[in-house]
């Protein structure tokens, strides 16, 4: 009977521990397994999760209205982390992201806008509500090791690649400027290192050649959005966890850097029509692709060059359609919303179907050419750039 006494105290003493997980040691990123699948037991078995939800732009805000339209059922949105308010516009007013546009409107979000995540009040707020599990998308800042330890199922976030390839800020700009056959997106976890997290879902489609980044963006983070709302119950179950996902092969890694300002000048003398049409679908959204032309017109001795910027375009394979085309001259061809025809230096030719001159909208190629008064137009080596543009 003693020996009955003495291991019931030993059980209890055994339960008692393990229904307290709070000692166990926390790494630098994440829980422990041990410590999330009993978080997930302890906590679901009466009321929902709740999730904090860090996002800015306008393809971060449709991923927040889906999440909560499609998600309200099986979890709660008690956060959005966005960033601050910033001048806009002509007269400079003082507008808000439109992830925190769209959270005004659920009532029941509490809306947190520090100007980064390492802002100690800001980590003491997410601290105190205790979010089960954090999801990013275009947050647009670097997230910390306080930060990751806060949610107990980590932080999983939507990332516009097909990772490891593009890892980094412009990764659906770089895919189309490399050309990549396929494009999509993946739902991995957050560690420190930039995308460098496992992988949970991934997803890819074929790169239609056609579609600028801004429509390519938009609708990556769509599907994004539709494969996280699939990983997410087996998220909350315990059944998919970091250490179940899968580790990136870091052998093939590619960093999608920061674009600058200067790569939006395109020369038709040195780049070649694919390398240009595919500059200009990755660039379209910032900083725009442009080249310089002149009018045959123009004194020889004083040309004034002029710049466009390039809105749709492709490449043309058809060697007949390309037969009236001669040297650096722009010629309009034929046939219905037939774009401007252009030679490049190395032989291969490219039709403009869009273009904006400076100071004016974008325009198709017939308006273009009829607003020149029959002059012929003629492409030219962009000038000498001064270092910042």
């Amino acid at each position: 009977m003693r020996i009955q006494r003495l291991m019931m105290i030993f059980f209890t003493a055994i339960t008692i521990r393990i229904a307290r997980p709070f000692n166990l040691p926390l790494s630098a990123n994440r829980p422990p397994a041990l410590l999330r699948s009993l978080s997930c037991t302890r906590l679901f078995s009466s009321a929902k999760p709740t999730v904090c939800f860090l996002g800015t732009p306008e393809v971060a805000a449709s991923c927040l209205e889906k999440l909560q339209r499609k998600g309200a059922a099986d979890f709660d949105i008690t956060c959005v982390v966005t960033q601050p308010a910033r001048p806009a516009g002509r007269k400079k007013k003082l507008t808000p992201t439109p992830v925190q546009t769209l959270a005004e409107t659920f009532p029941a979000m509490k809306i947190l806008t520090p100007e980064n995540a390492k802002n100690e009040t800001f980590l003491e707020e997410l601290e105190a509500l205790e979010p089960d599990l954090c999801v990013t998308a275009a947050y647009g800042c670097y997230l910390p090791k306080r930060f990751l330890k806060i949610p107990k199922l980590g932080t999983v976030n939507i990332h516009p690649s097909l990772l490891p390839r593009w890892r980094g800020a412009s990764p659906v700009q770089r895919s189309l400027e490399a050309g990549d056959t396929q494009l999509g997106v993946t739902v991995l976890y957050t560690v420190s290192a930039m995308d460098a997290g496992p992988i949970i879902s991934q997803v890819s489609r074929p790169n239609d050649d056609v579609k600028g980044a801004s429509q390519e963006l938009e609708e990556l983070f769509d599907l994004g959005t539709e494969e996280l709302l699939k990983a997410l119950p087996s998220i909350f179950s315990g059944q998919i966890t970091f250490d179940t996902a899968a580790e990136q092969d870091e052998e093939q890694v590619t960093k999608a850097k920061m674009i600058g300002k200067d790569e939006a000048i395109l020369d038709f003398s040195t780049m070649g029509a694919v390398e240009v049409h595919n500059r200009a679908r990755g660039l379209e959204m910032w900083p725009g692709t442009y080249f310089y032309f002149y009018l045959e017109e123009d004194d020889a001795s004083s040309k004034t060059l002029k710049k466009v910027k390039v809105g749709k375009s492709a490449v043309i394979s058809n060697t007949e359609r390309a037969t009236d085309l001669i040297g650096s001259e722009l010629t309009l061809l034929k046939g219905k919303g037939a774009g401007l025809g252009v030679l490049l230096a190395d032989g291969s030719a490219l039709e403009l179907f869009t273009v904006q001159p400076e100071g004016k909208k974008m325009m198709d190629a017939k308006s273009f050419v009829n607003g020149l008064g029959g002059k012929k137009v003629l492409w030219a080596i962009p000038p000498p750039q001064p270092e910042s543009i």
